[in-house]
């Protein structure tokens, strides 16, 4: 096998994780961006792997399951020098760069993030002791737009979370001239705190690298005696935010500007705007005049090798030649000039390539026999589940409803609204998979459960919660 780095806990590239039916495969694309280029050498490899399908991931990776053959040394160059892999293997598996899927084509966001995305990318390939942190050490960068990510979602099953986040703002402030900033949050223990720190972006990467550098050193100082690395949650636990900052300041030649008093500052009516990721399904109008995007839904966040072929062949004929994916495992086609919409939809219909709101809100973790952990079938369940829901139901809003193989509950950080815990039950004396099915309220998705059976049993239970959650109407 060609694999050239050891195995480590969280996917990546340059090693196979194993499952039960063959190897994980994960690809970094950071910001969610993938060319025509990039789009036909992943369609391409997936025939060569053995697989079937690739998944869009939580964090707008991509992730290539079932894998038979490990990569050639030519394939991982390819990939390298198309971007779709690091050029130092062993970093390779740390998170993606999360951005907003709209960034730099949203007309309410602030700034376009795009730039800062590819020069956080370049410091992270080229910051070798970033290699000390955790697999999940992550950045997020949001442009203020209405496709968001983070938590200014009313609806917490859309809030995505980063260690490192920065938030665009307009501020109007005693301490700050009026204009643009990155406001820092910092997240752990799926929670995003906001922090009264405001940095210009110019002097944005500097500031990360600081973030990060003292993070570093946090870890050096406290290792784990069960040998995990340090989180920021426990950084923040131990110093708490002050002393964080106090010496990330030390390090930079301009210190932080920090307001304490929030009364005092006053974001603009452009920033008070909840985002609403969902409503990036559908055709929506950019900020460039006479073009739309379009967002489509994917059961399960899944593509097939024919698929994926047929929206880069569409994102060449009506776009500009990008795709860009999603952390709620959707997928955007940018740049469509308005008169070529028409002629747009009737190329999807063939490839089962849908805006169905109940796909777009069902996740489901890779299950059994994809992983070890899980006690059930989660990705065929979903799809039974789906199907049932789309027959019985008419749906205003999604409805989001997580399937996970067990309590780790990977597929979503976010809290749920019905929850599906995978487990096994007894009936007629025979051992069988079920799930203990859960109402989410707040952030633990797993504190009121309603009941337990097989997926056949509570498939009427879950329409009726459904319908109780006041989403959708029974046709």
């Amino acid at each position: 096998m060609n694999w050239l780095v050891k195995t480590k806990v969280c996917p990546g590239l340059f090693y196979g994780t194993p499952a039960q039916d063959g190897f994980l495969i994960r690809i970094r694309t950071p910001g969610g961006w993938l060319n025509t280029q990039q789009g036909k050498l992943i369609a391409q490899l997936l025939e060569e792997w053995g697989s079937e399908t690739l998944q869009v991931t939580n964090r707008g990776n991509l992730q290539i399951r079932a894998v038979q053959t490990s990569p050639s040394l030519d394939v991982f160059q390819t990939l390298q020098n198309l971007g779709l892999a690091a050029f130092d293997p062993r970093i390779d598996h740390l998170r993606n760069i999360m951005a907003s899927p709209t960034a730099g084509i949203d007309p309410q966001e602030l700034i376009d993030t795009r730039p800062w995305v590819e020069k956080l990318d370049y410091f992270i390939q080229n910051h070798p002791s970033i290699l000390e942190l955790s697999p999940k050490f992550s950045i997020g960068i949001d442009g203020g737009g209405k496709v968001g990510i983070g938590t200014r979602s009313p609806i917490a099953w859309e809030h995505r979370y980063n260690e490192i986040q920065l938030l665009a703002v307009a501020v109007d402030s005693i301490h700050l001239t009026s204009d643009i900033y990155f406001q820092l949050a910092l997240g752990g223990d799926k929670t995003l705190y906001p922090t009264s720190v405001f940095i210009k972006p110019e002097n944005c990467l500097v500031v990360v690298e600081s973030l990060v550098n003292v993070y570093i050193d946090y870890v050096r100082k406290n290792p784990s005696p069960t040998g995990k690395k340090p989180r920021m949650k426990h950084l923040l636990k131990d110093w708490g935010l002050e002393k964080y900052i106090q010496l990330v300041n030390a390090n930079l030649e301009h210190p932080l500007t920090l307001i304490y008093d929030a009364e005092k500052t006053v974001l603009t009516t452009l920033n008070s705007l909840p985002s609403q990721p969902y409503a990036h399904l559908g055709i929506h109008p950019q900020k460039q005049a006479e073009l739309s995007y379009l967002g489509l839904s994917l059961k399960l966040g899944k593509l097939s090798a024919d698929q994926l072929l047929e929206l880069v062949e569409i994102s060449e004929t009506f776009g500009s030649g990008q795709l860009r994916l999603t952390p709620w495992q959707t997928i955007l086609i940018p740049d469509i000039p308005n008169q070529k919409i028409p002629e747009l939809f009737p190329k999807l219909a063939p490839f089962g390539l849908s805006n169905s709101l109940v796909d777009a809100a069902i996740v489901a973790c890779a299950g059994k026999p994809g992983c070890a952990a899980a006690a059930t079938e989660t990705q065929i369940h979903a799809l039974i589940l789906g199907d049932y829901l789309k027959e019985q139901l008419s749906l205003n809003s999604p409805v989001n409803i997580h399937l996970s193989g067990c309590d780790k509950l990977c597929a979503q950080p976010s809290p749920a609204e019905i929850t599906l815990l995978g487990t096994t039950i007894e009936q007629n004396g025979k051992i069988v998979e079920g799930y203990q099915v859960y109402i989410g309220k707040g952030q633990d998705s797993l504190n009121h459960q309603v009941c337990e059976g097989k997926l056949v049993d509570i498939l009427p239970l879950i329409k009726k919660v459904c319908i109780d959650l006041n989403k959708t109407q029974p046709e």
